[in-house]
């Protein structure tokens, strides 16, 4: 498969596993998934002026005796959208809108050398589901640090979309005024089945839930 830095330079689309059998618990979902139950936080809306910042996570330093190793890390860099809209598991039938591409996207970390034939790189995919523009703000981080800010407007019905490559643990939090939400993905997303987590930004909640494949995985993580 091609790498993410080959992503980034191209419009084609990635490609995942297909769906595969259902787990035995959840909702029902298109495609032979099962989307987990979903969590919500409530409170008044409110939006900040459109506009748009973005920040980086600065180059992580290294100190010590020279025998001391500190694993760098990972990377985020804005993707095309066409490289991050194939995502291997449909969207949750909750979801209200007609676009099925993501207007902006994120990738994480670099695809392992040797990642075996299970690996799977899991998705967050940011909904606005407001029925109109809104200024949402997202971050992605690992290990108490930020990786990637974005915080701009999202047109009425569009998700952004952020793709992890490296496996580790992250958190995604996503926040529209005084409204939060934030989603975990773990190392074991990135093995055997497609994940996507949809977090979707309503009028005066923000929701999220997963859908998974669940196809049959006997090796071990990383293993061929």
């Amino acid at each position: 498969m091609p790498s993410r830095r080959a992503l980034l330079g191209t419009v084609a689309s990635g490609t995942l596993l297909g769906v595969a059998g259902c787990l035995g618990s959840g909702v029902d979902a298109p495609g032979g998934t099962t989307a987990d139950t979903d969590s919500s936080s409530q409170s008044e809306t409110t939006t900040g002026p459109p506009g748009e910042t973005t920040s980086e996570r600065p180059t992580e330093e290294t100190s010590g005796p020279p025998a001391e190793t500190t694993a760098p890390l990972p990377t985020a860099e804005e993707a095309a959208p066409s490289a991050v809209a194939e995502r291997g598991v449909p969207r949750l039938p909750t979801i209200e809108s007609e676009t099925y591409e993501p207007f902006r996207g994120v990738v994480v970390g670099d695809r392992p050398d040797s990642p075996g034939n299970f690996y799977e790189t899991p998705a967050v995919w940011v909904w606005n589901l407001t029925g109109e523009p809104a200024t949402v703000a997202v971050t992605v981080a690992t290990d108490d640090t930020e990786l990637h800010r974005v915080e701009t407007e999202f047109p009425a019905g569009a998700p952004l979309a952020v793709v992890f490559y490296e496996p580790r643990t992250y958190e995604v939090a996503v926040r529209v005024g005084d409204r939060d939400e934030t989603v975990t993905v773990g190392p074991d997303r990135f093995r055997c089945n497609a994940t996507a987590t949809d977090v979707r930004v309503r009028p005066e909640t923000i929701e999220s839930g997963t859908i998974s494949t669940a196809a049959a995985c006997t090796t071990t993580a990383g293993g061929e």
